[in-house]
């Protein structure tokens, strides 16, 4: 998971998530971690976890749609409102998975243009400053990598990433449709309820972006 805060710029445009997201290969991020045992990468991920009642491919192509096509992704980073503003990214030392998936982040977010500042750090410093809602310029971040757990990406009720407003998950996206989505999946009345509005939950998270989901493996 590349996780987005969405309370600051450049992140708090949609738009922005979205083009970074258009950028991020799957294949990539999970081979940088597990290439040596690239049986255990079970791409495309979205949503929920790969082989849950949930889980569908209905549209993961956005992720990864203009990986290596840098230039074309810079125009669309400063079409969404991206004039070159510090991203500030907080890249875990002391977790293998995590350190790998931030390498390859930090090189592709300077690739498609973006100012990075990379902060480097081990995981106990990441998890007191992600808390931050400041801005950067106060100890705050735009961007840190973590790993979603699988189980609490089977169902909805359990998947705080996709959580909205200002008691969310770090980051604190809006997403109120997310949410009117989530209660009527905790209403559905069976399981082909709960994956047709699964799969439009799925839907709003590429539409907002709130994080990047950057592959699954198991």
């Amino acid at each position: 998971c590349l996780r987005f805060n969405s309370l600051h710029a450049p992140f708090d445009k949609a738009a922005v998530r979205r083009a970074v997201m258009s950028a991020c290969s799957q294949d990539d991020f999970m081979l940088a971690y597990a290439g040596a045992e690239p049986s255990i990468i079970k791409n495309p991920c979205g949503l929920f976890s790969s082989g849950s009642p949930l889980a569908t491919n209905a549209g993961t192509e956005v992720v990864g749609k203009l990986a290596g096509k840098y230039d074309q992704v810079k125009k669309d980073l400063a079409a969404a409102g991206y004039n070159g503003e510090k991203v500030v990214v907080l890249g875990p030392t002391s977790i293998p998975v995590l350190h790998a998936y931030s390498q390859v982040g930090v090189d592709l977010l300077r690739k498609i243009g973006m100012n990075v500042d990379y902060v480097a750090v081990e995981w106990g410093t990441v998890v007191q400053r992600r808390a931050s809602k400041e801005p950067i310029d106060k100890g705050g971040w735009n961007i840190f990598f973590t790993n979603l757990g699988g189980n609490g990406n089977v169902s909805p009720a359990a998947a705080s990433a996709i959580r909205s407003g200002q008691a969310a998950w770090f980051g604190w996206p809006n997403m109120p449709k997310m949410e009117a989505l989530r209660d009527q999946w905790l209403d559905a009345p069976d399981l082909a309820a709960q994956k047709s509005i699964g799969a439009e939950m799925q839907k709003v998270l590429f539409e907002e972006a709130p994080y990047v989901p950057l592959g699954y493996y198991a």
